[in-house]
């Protein structure tokens, strides 16, 4: 289900620079198996409902290229450099994205379970309607980044650094954010019964209401 966007989302929206894509002049690959080390580097291409296998490649780049209905099959990218880029519509899951350094590029529509963004760099992305329960985020360095709409739960966000990060309308019940801080973090629109965290990662965070009976056992507060 979609909303209208509010004030503060687009003001986010306005400060997150989008993938820089061509129109036109982008090879397409076919609906077809490929393996990551037989194509090489990737840069200014177009894949459309393609599988995509392969073997660890750290430091490996992929620049202008837009992924739409694709699936990753035991693809693992480690520390890779991922800048304008475009993934719809693709299953992403368990790809593992250790250490990666991602620039202006966006995620729609896509599943992303157990994906592992731990150690990345994330700037100017984007997560519109994604189902990422499971998604690690440990230790990553966040700027700038948009998460809309979508399935959190049982995401882990510890010892997560967030600068100008938007979350809106997911689903985190059961994520954790231990030693993350949220100051200025505004998660009211957010639905969970229970999350963890220390009190003092919570302090500053912009909460409903309806979210006290959640949090009130991270302060030993009982309420009979």
């Amino acid at each position: 289900m979609r909303y209208n966007k509010s004030e503060s989302e687009v003001k986010m929206m306005k400060k997150i620079t989008a993938p820089r894509i061509p129109d036109e002049d982008l090879q397409v690959y076919p609906d077809d198996t490929y393996v990551i080390e037989d194509i090489g580097e990737i840069s200014e291409q177009i894949f459309k409902k393609t599988i995509l296998t392969g073997e660890i490649f750290e430091h490996f780049n992929l620049e202008t290229v837009v992924f739409d209905g694709c699936v990753f099959d035991s693809v693992s990218l480690v520390s890779v450099n991922l800048t304008d880029v475009i993934f719809r519509n693709c299953d992403l899951s368990n790809l593992d994205l250790m250490g990666a350094v991602i620039h202006r590029v966006r995620f729609e529509n896509c599943k992303l379970i157990g994906v592992n963004f731990s150690d990345a760099t994330l700037r100017n992305c984007v997560f519109d309607d994604c189902y990422a329960d499971y998604v690690a985020f440990r230790y990553a360095n966040l700027k700038w980044v948009s998460f809309d709409s979508g399935a959190y739960t049982n995401s882990d966000f510890s010892g997560a650094q967030l600068v100008d990060t938007y979350l809106e309308r997911l689903d985190l019940n059961k994520a954790q954010f231990l030693n993350c801080a949220l100051s200025g973090i505004d998660i009211s629109s957010c639905i969970f019964e229970s999350i963890t965290a220390m009190p003092q990662d919570l302090k500053g965070v912009n909460i409903d209401y309806s979210h006290a009976p959640a949090l009130m056992p991270l302060f030993g507060i009982r309420v009979k």
